[in-house]
């Protein structure tokens, strides 16, 4: 698992400091993978969360709260998705 995990970090080059920019929507997000690839740290709307490395089928699955609201960023290859509690999934794009 952490060979997967590491090969997927240094695939999206965001590994470390590199912080990574992209809108979700109308949502404005930039994180940060810590160096392990187990949280991200975000920024959300002006909203600092983390997020935890979590169980998927395939890609990243991280999760985390914000402002009481289930938050998860999911990634597979260089797609990205944002969902917010159990509603629709808001396609990403990495600026």
């Amino acid at each position: 698992m952490k060979k997967i995990l590491l090969l997927l970090c240094l695939s999206l080059a965001a590994c470390g400091n590199d912080t990574t920019t992209m809108v979700c929507g109308e949502h404005n997000v930039k994180y940060t993978m810590s160096p392990d690839g187990e949280t991200l740290t975000a920024i959300i709307d002006d909203n600092d969360v983390t997020l935890n490395i979590a169980i998927s089928a395939s890609g990243a699955r991280y999760v985390g709260k914000m402002q009481g609201q289930d938050v998860t960023l999911w990634n597979h290859q260089s797609d990205w998705m944002m969902f917010f509690n159990e509603d629709a999934p808001i396609t990403c794009i990495v600026k």
